[in-house]
């Protein structure tokens, strides 16, 4: 994996601090307590997606693509902690305000961030051979520019700046989510498994035509999500769908060995990537299903629980897990520790979005605090464990 640069660390830090806001109103929301305005609740999907997820991803690619002595990628991880943090905040400050301008303002400054982090990405490997997980990683962060310029856009759109004509402003809405969770996550998270994955040495693109294949697959099918979001086209999207699926299928068959039984033992850093295999292919099986229903003639409404679903299985099972993992490996915290926190907040996820997928309130509200408390722990955790010595070996 290589040694940790500084940069990672300031990254982990400004995540979990973040990650803090989207867990409790996820747990008043989840647990019926409150039910918060639209802009909170878009405050609490953007400090999951912005604050949570793509700070992780961007620790990971700096770790990926850097090397400790490099302080061009602490700089980018400086830049990125203020310009996320801020457009998350943005969202937060329209339930306090009556103006919207700072959301394209933030969104804009996001838009910085991410552009500079795929071109500082390409720009590290000029020259070099790639492997696959950087091949995914690359994917992912070209994917990550794509949904932040429709954000953008949707942003100065909400900000009554007219980018398309009014009847068309709910495809600008699909297209950005679509981009970004059916693109940037699924093909960061795909990266991810491939670096981390324990018991296994990552091959360049020469050696591993299949895993070439996987990631080229995942990235066609999140361009025609967005192609098909974008001109309202279902044959697009059922497109998009039935390449995930593939894609899926080639990871199953890549991974067999290191999903089988017989592996599923030793440390739980270990557990975390393995089960975020597991949530990717929920996920996915997920999107396929919302897909059908949708080109089934269904209105969105009808079948937002399945969208809600997915996403938290796509955000917890598969990009916690794996942002956990590398926590893990760069903290020196128990193994006591790390087992509370995997059973926790994967038993949490699974009960929750079992209960929001067949619209149980029961189950949701059960399952809610169990997976809160556990990443509630998970933050605490980590934020206050001392940094690992050893950061040149990947787990097995």
């Amino acid at each position: 994996m290589g040694v940790m640069p500084s940069g990672v660390r300031n990254l982990f830090r400004a995540a979990l601090v973040i990650f803090v806001i989207t867990v409790v109103i996820g747990i008043l929301n989840g647990t019926d307590v409150w039910e918060p305005p639209r802009n909170t609740l878009l405050t609490h999907v953007h400090a999951g997606t912005l604050g949570w997820v793509t700070l992780g991803v961007f620790a990971a690619a700096i770790w990926m693509f850097g090397s400790a002595d490099d302080q061009s990628g602490n700089t980018l991880a400086n830049f990125s902690i203020v310009a996320l943090t801020l457009y998350v905040l943005a969202f937060w400050s329209v339930d306090l305000t009556t103006w919207s301008i700072q959301r394209p303002i933030g969104g804009t400054l996001a838009f910085v961030a991410m552009t500079w982090m795929f071109v500082w990405a390409l720009r590290r490997k000029r020259g070099s051979r790639w492997n696959v997980a950087e091949l995914g990683m690359g994917l992912a962060l070209g994917f990550l520019v794509i949904g932040a310029v429709l954000g953008v856009l949707l942003g100065l759109q909400l900000a009554d700046v007219q980018i398309v004509a009014p009847e068309s402003a709910d495809r600008l809405y699909e297209s950005h989510p679509g981009a970004m969770v059916a693109g940037f996550v699924i093909l960061a998270g795909l990266a991810l498994i491939e670096w981390l994955m324990p018991g296994r040495s990552i091959p360049l693109m020469s050696e591993s035509k299949s895993g070439v294949v996987q990631m080229l697959l995942l990235f066609v099918a999140g361009v025609l999500f967005v192609a098909g979001a974008l001109s309202a086209v279902d044959p697009l999207l059922q497109a998009g769908g039935a390449l995930q699926l593939v894609g899926s299928v080639v990871l199953i068959v890549r991974f067999r060995r290191e999903l089988a039984l017989s592996q599923w033992g030793g440390p739980p850093i270990n557990q975390f990537v393995r089960t975020a295999v597991l949530g990717l292919i929920v996920a996915v099986l997920l999107i396929v299903y919302l897909i059908t229903q949708l080109s089934g003639g269904k209105e969105f409404e009808e079948v937002a629980h399945v969208a809600v679903a997915f996403d938290h299985v796509n955000f917890i099972m598969v990009m916690t897990n794996l942002i956990f993992a590398m926590m893990a490996i760069a903290s020196l915290v128990s193994e006591t520790a790390n087992r509370v926190i995997y059973w926790g907040s994967n038993v949490g996820v699974l009960g929750f979005a079992v209960g929001i997928f067949t619209e149980n309130s029961s189950l949701k509200r059960i399952f809610t605090p169990i997976l809160g408390l556990a990443l509630l722990y998970g933050i605490y955790t980590y934020l206050t464990a001392r940094e690992s010595d050893v950061q040149e070996v990947a787990p097995v």
